[in-house]
């Protein structure tokens, strides 16, 4: 008998150990409450990239609003909790920590800007949480691989090297760079570099724009006099527009090539006519273009809203709501992190509207559209 009960106690010990174990793994990975789905972001509502994030956001609305109002996912509601980092990488992180361990969201979504991403990362492994479409080309997030992350857009070195190409094919060999000052600018100088040597352009000058946007004198000064034919900015948002204007007052001239994190009509406010000439690399579709499906469901939906104004980051943005709508309907009736994760590795080869995405369980960044466009008269882009 002694020994019975002591079997019987061990048993029942061992039960409550795996409930208890049981329990604190359910606890440890959040799954989607009855009424909404609960996403994070950290981005720009403030300082001088605020614009780029305010178009993101707004593209991505667009989709998100739609869906919830046409029932949501499975009847959940998707709602997305953006916190201010104005690009600081510290606060970046620290919203990171509120978004994971406060709110408990599902997935992080749309960070905007390389530092703060890279911020984030460290965090984002730890805790096995989706990182879903940044907003950044940063090959720091695309060179190694990473269970938790998904681009779903070309990087910033297939921009540049698009760039690079196309001076040299017209025979232009003297570029300068202006690069922003931390791991976004410096990250694409090296990229620079590559496909600079690659194609026989020179490099003439190089110098760092400061996010604040102290010491510009200096940068147009240490570019102007090398007297380029062309100059790439690695750059971003307000801090690229600055160095353009600051470049043209000072009395240089020359052709601007500039990543696709910038607003055309941030630039076509601040430059007027003087933006005519500048040429931007595009990662997403035209939203003007009637042609693609995307572009046509983005206007009927932006137009109900009365936006009157479209940009291609509003485009991305849009794009990437749809990616993570696609793989939120592929994470199960009760999505965790885990399932979403598998979710998005069965988004094999899907087109969304003319804009095609290839993620797989060993593939985690798509994207190899990039096209040039010119700035011309009133803001038009042309080819």
């Amino acid at each position: 008998m002694p020994n019975f009960f002591k079997k019987l106690c061990a048993t029942f010990a061992g039960m409550l150990l795996c409930f208890n174990i049981q329990l604190a793994a359910a606890q440890t990975v959040p799954s989607v409450p009855d009424a909404e789905i609960l996403i994070g972001q950290s981005c720009q509502l403030t300082g001088p990239l605020a614009a780029l994030s305010t178009e993101t956001r707004q593209g991505a609305n667009l989709y998100f609003d739609y869906i919830n109002a046409n029932g949501g996912i499975r009847g959940r509601k998707i709602r997305v909790i953006a916190l201010d980092d104005a690009y600081d990488p510290k606060k970046a992180a620290e919203n990171t920590r509120t978004l994971i361990d406060q709110e408990k969201v599902l997935a992080l979504f749309q960070y905007a800007g390389t530092p703060p991403s890279l911020a984030a990362l460290p965090m984002v492994e730890e805790a096995g949480v989706p990182f879903i479409a940044p907003f950044t080309g940063s090959d720091a997030l695309r060179k190694k691989f990473s269970r938790y992350v998904f681009n779903i857009k070309a990087g910033y070195s297939a921009e540049l090297a698009a760039m690079v190409k196309q001076l040299a094919a017209v025979g232009i060999t003297k570029v300068a760079v202006a690069y922003l000052n931390n791991s976004f600018g410096t990250g694409g100088l090296a990229s620079l570099k590559e496909s600079a040597k690659l194609h026989g352009v020179s490099l003439t000058a190089e110098s760092p724009i400061e996010v604040d946007g102290s010491k510009m004198d200096l940068a147009v000064e240490t570019i102007g006099k090398s007297l380029p034919q062309a100059i790439i900015v690695v750059s971003a948002g307000k801090p690229s527009i600055n160095f353009v204007d600051a470049y043209l007052k000072a009395g240089y001239r020359s052709t601007f090539y500039m990543l696709s994190v910038i607003s055309n009509t941030q630039l076509v406010a601040a430059l007027g006519e003087r933006a005519r000439g500048i040429v931007i690399s595009q990662v997403v579709p035209s939203p003007w273009n009637q042609g693609i499906s995307v572009s046509r469901e983005f206007q009927g939906l932006a137009v109900k809203q009365g936006i009157k104004e479209y940009t291609f980051s509003q485009m991305e943005g849009f794009i990437s709501a749809k990616f993570l709508v696609e793989a939120l309907r592929r994470a199960g009736s009760k999505p965790t992190r885990e399932s979403l994760i598998r979710g998005l590795e069965t988004i094999n080869a899907v087109d969304f509207g003319g804009y095609g995405v290839e993620i797989s369980s060993t593939q985690h960044s798509s994207g190899k559209f990039v096209d040039l466009l010119i700035l011309g008269q009133q803001g038009k882009f042309t080819r």
